[in-house]
């Protein structure tokens, strides 16, 4: 995975490999990323770069689009808007949107 921070910017290259676990039996025969791990890995990657705790207030306007395949490289985009505490992001490519949302945490300590 390659990862580039700006500012109150992330994005990520995302490679989904077949062998990634969470392909497995989601579903048998037609595998797609689970929507689940979609969220969890924007949420994980909010705390990361932007310092948040585990507390995570609400997700809002979650769409998932296109399903996510084994063998596609993506970008994870995030974008911190540090007036209302949340996290936007995004999984895409060139020519798509796949995934979008919004992440509300609680306010730092």
């Amino acid at each position: 995975m390659c990862e580039q921070a700006k500012g109150d910017r992330v994005w990520m290259e995302l490679d989904m490999r077949s062998d990634l676990k969470w392909f497995a039996g989601h579903f048998p025969g037609r595998p797609v990323l689970p929507g689940v791990v979609q969220i969890a890995w924007g949420v994980h990657y909010s705390r990361k770069y932007f310092g948040y705790g585990p507390e995570l207030r609400a997700m809002e306007q979650i769409k998932f689009k296109k399903p996510i395949l084994p063998g596609q490289k993506l970008t994870l985009a995030l974008f911190h808007q540090r007036s209302d505490i949340t996290v936007d992001f995004e999984y895409l490519d060139m020519n798509n949107s796949y995934a979008s949302g919004i992440l509300r945490f609680m306010a730092h300590p």
